[in-house]
């Protein structure tokens, strides 16, 4: 097993970076006829899920004749029932899938490429890699979850537990979280890991320039300043970072993206309109940060360096980021 360390500045995933990614009015062509025909497609696609689900939970309590109220009944909720936290997922998911879908299209016709390019070097998706991303990630970072929901006196009950008290509609919770909050982090994923890393990696290949740009615009966008949570998205972006890099795509980050974000919403608090109240930027928040970026680079390597692993999830189907030439080798 080789214990060098890693060239991510030669990632199978940025090695065929050409002008095209250099040329600062395609990418200005993506930014604007992207972002747009995102937002477009993206608000048309919300709207219609936000309506089918209101119709559909109005039809069950009594009728569709109510529809408008019901909506702003379910939305004004902000998480506090089941139907609640589930329309507002629901309207995420469907929002924001569509947009990055519309973005990368955008992004492949303007530069040439093929959309599977900015998911994976892989001849196809590595479903695998996802699922073990997903179950690593659960095994890892949930008992961290865990420990702080019982050690902290002032935590709120889960939401799996307290939006509902029939088992029954929790694990439909639990479900549909599951279901929804998966295609939501591969949406995220693929702008961010996939197209901005390319489009960053134009500029320098080095990965600590690579992860730091990505982690402070991956954090940025979601529009939370607080210094305590912008440094755990920053810190988790650059960990996705090292995960793409490493392995040649976004699978293997987009299940650990989705693992934390289904972690949240089933333990911690349910999706919310409201911005997450913070403690500070304490020594307890910063350990937990390095924890987890910490979590993501061993996760990362432990698929990268063993073979059954490797074979297993199918990383074997790219090439993976080659060890410096000085490691030793243990047999």
């Amino acid at each position: 097993m080789s214990l060098g360390a890693p060239r991510l500045s030669q990632s199978a995933f940025i090695a065929d970076l050409s002008g095209r990614e250099r040329s600062f009015l395609r990418v200005l062509a993506t930014v604007v006829a992207g972002g747009l025909g995102g937002v477009i497609v993206g608000l048309t696609c919300g709207i219609a899920a936000l309506l089918a689900f209101a119709a559909a939970t109005g039809a069950l309590s009594g009728g569709v004749g109510g529809l408008p109220q019901h909506v702003t009944a379910l939305v004004g909720a902000n998480g506090a029932s089941v139907q609640s936290a589930l329309v507002l997922l629901t309207l995420a998911t469907a929002t924001n899938a569509p947009w990055a879908a519309t973005f990368i299209a955008m992004a492949a016709l303007i530069g040439g490429r093929r959309p599977l390019g900015y998911v994976t070097v892989a001849p196809r998706i590595r479903w695998g890699l996802l699922g073990t991303g997903l179950a690593m990630s659960f095994a890892i970072i949930g008992p961290l979850v865990a420990a702080g929901q019982l050690l902290d006196p002032h935590a709120t009950p889960a939401p799996v537990l307290s939006l509902s008290k029939d088992w029954p509609t929790r694990l439909g919770y639990a479900a549909a979280c599951v279901a929804l909050l998966i295609p939501a982090a591969a949406a995220e994923e693929v702008v961010f890991r996939g197209w901005l890393l390319r489009e960053s990696a134009a500029l320098s290949r080095n990965p600590i320039f690579l992860m730091a740009v990505n982690g402070v615009l991956f954090s940025a966008v979601h529009g939370e300043f607080a210094p305590d949570a912008f440094l755990t998205r920053a810190l988790m972006g650059a960990g996705f970072v090292y995960m793409t890099l490493r392995l040649g795509g976004i699978e293997f980050s987009t299940g650990a993206h989705a693992a934390n974000n289904i972690l949240i919403v089933l333990f911690i608090q349910p999706l919310s309109l409201k911005p997450a109240a913070t403690g500070g930027l304490t020594a307890d928040a910063m350990f937990q940060d390095a924890f987890l970026f910490a979590s993501y680079v061993i996760m990362a390597e432990i698929v990268a360096r063993w073979p059954p692993l490797r074979r297993l999830t199918g990383a074997d189907a790219a090439e993976i980021v080659p060890i410096e030439r000085t490691a030793q080798t243990l047999s």
